[in-house]
Order: structure tokens, then sequence, then C-alpha cells
């Protein structure tokens, strides 16, 4: 988004230049009062409020959209909300006298609409709208060499070392971990059955961050373990997952261990799963 920004500032920049050649400086910075733009939900389209509608209404301004699910440089756009839930709306505005940031605008969708589900991600993770997809940790090294990789979490793309086989049962104890099932019946729904925690069954539902690849889970986790004679997960922050990599039989999700029971710093320990069709 910063790119975005620095893009767009360095063409209003040119254009000024280029239709002012006696100025040699930008103009001024307009006040947020002087920036004009709207944001409606239509019922008409969708009684849950799932179809919103964008106006930058200041002519010679570049719209700067942030919808949470996506970004828009249009002056109008219309974006849609599968899921119920607050969505905040972001916009900026940028001028010969540079970006101006008005208040964001919360829209509140009170309905699903299951039709506004296009991204591949949805699909690869529950299967669809209607459907759900059952998922289990790689514990016999099918696909990935063991159930956890750790990760530089300053750069996902940097692999610390896998805990195959072998090194595994360190940091996780061999057994049965159970089976997670995501679903998009009636809405985003979870379940997670764990025998390695008491054989608890925790159930919620879910939501991505496609922007940032990032997947949250409502009333439950998802099948772990880390260091269990230490209680390993108690360092962990479990709020939410960053996404390494998603396909219809695999799936890498990433959680922070904060501060380790050992004394170690930061890592990103990401757990490897896949699809239960396949295990």
């Amino acid at each position: 988004m910063k790119h975005v920004i620095k893009i767009l500032l360095m063409l209003l920049v040119t254009a000024a230049a280029a239709c002012k050649k006696d100025e040699h400086s930008m103009g001024a910075l307009p006040a947020k009062s002087d920036i004009k733009f709207s944001v409606t939900q239509d019922l008409k389209a969708d009684s849950g409020g799932n179809t919103v509608i964008l106006k930058n209404l200041t002519p010679q301004t570049i719209s700067i959209w942030d919808f949470g699910t996506g970004t828009s440089t249009r002056m109008t756009d219309t974006v849609h909300f599968a899921f119920k839930g607050d969505y905040t709306i972001k916009f900026s505005a940028a001028t010969d006298g540079g970006i101006v940031r008005l208040d964001s605008v919360v829209v509140k969708v009170t309905k699903e609409n299951l039709s506004y589900v296009t991204d591949q991600m949805y699909y690869d993770i529950s299967g669809g709208p209607g459907k759900e997809k059952q998922w289990v940790l790689d514990t016999g090294g099918n696909v990935f060499l063991g159930p956890l990789t750790f990760y530089d979490p300053t750069n996902f793309s940097t692999v610390w070392w896998d805990a195959g086989q072998g090194i595994y049962p360190d940091n996780m104890a061999k057994g049965d971990y159970g089976v997670m099932t995501f679903g998009l019946v009636g809405g985003p729904g979870f379940k997670a059955v764990k025998p390695m925690e008491g054989n608890i069954t925790q159930t919620g539902s879910w939501s991505l961050n496609l922007l940032k690849k990032r997947l949250t889970i409502t009333g439950g986790t998802i099948l772990r373990g880390y260091k269990p004679a230490k209680n390993g997960i108690s360092g962990i922050n479990w709020s939410y997952y960053e996404i390494i990599s998603l396909t219809a039989t695999t799936m890498r999700l990433g959680v922070y261990r904060d501060k380790d029971v050992d004394g170690e710093g930061n890592a990103l320990l990401v757990y490897n799963f896949i699809s239960k069709e396949i295990n």
C-alpha cells in the first residue's frame, strides 16, 4: 500500500509540474473538510448490507480505498462482503498538496451471502460454499518432513529448520492430534476434535484476510502441540495465523512464538497440514 501511495504522489507531482511550469512547490494540503466521499450500503441489492458503494466526491483527486479485503483507486467502486460482521472502510485522497487521510467508516453486515465467495483461498480451505473440508497434521511426513517447521518471523521465505520424523517428538509428542474442519455451510464454521488436548472438541467460526494472507479462528485453535512437558503452547500467540501456503490438499499455518519456555528467541512456528482425503 505504501508503494501505491508513493507512485500516486509521483504522478501528481509530475502532472502539476507539467501544467504549471512556473510553480516550484506543491500546493497546500487540503483540510479534511475539503474532501468529500461516501460509503453506502445498497440494501436493495442485499438486505444484509453486503453490497457497499464507495464514492470519491472530490474532483481532481485520486482515490485510495482500503476496505480490508482489498484496495481500489477508483472514483466509484462497488465491493461485496460475503460474511456477517463489522468492516472498516478507510479512505484517503491524493492531492497536489499531498495525501489527506479521512476518518474511517464502519459498516455492519447482518447476513451471509455466500454467492460473493469468489477467492480461491476460500475454496481451498473449505471446499467452497455449502461444503466442508477436514484437515490433519502431517505427523507421518506424507507431504512435508513432519508436522512442524521453524521459520524466520521477519521473513516468511526463510526456513530455519524442519522438525522431521526423527526430531519432531522433541517438540511435539507423538500421537493422534485429531481433525479440524473448515466449512461454508450457512456460514464460515470451524470444528476441532483434539485427542491430544484432553479429548476436547472446539466449535466456532473463521475468517480470512485476503490481503495479509491471514486466518483468524474464533472459538477454538488449530490442531497443535509444542514442548508438552513444559506447556510450550503457553508462549505462543494463537489469536491468528499467517498463511504460509494453501492449496486444495496442503496448508501451512504460522504462529508467533513470543516467549519460549526454554528461553529461545522469537520464531514463527509453522504447522503443516494435509487434507484428510490424502492422509
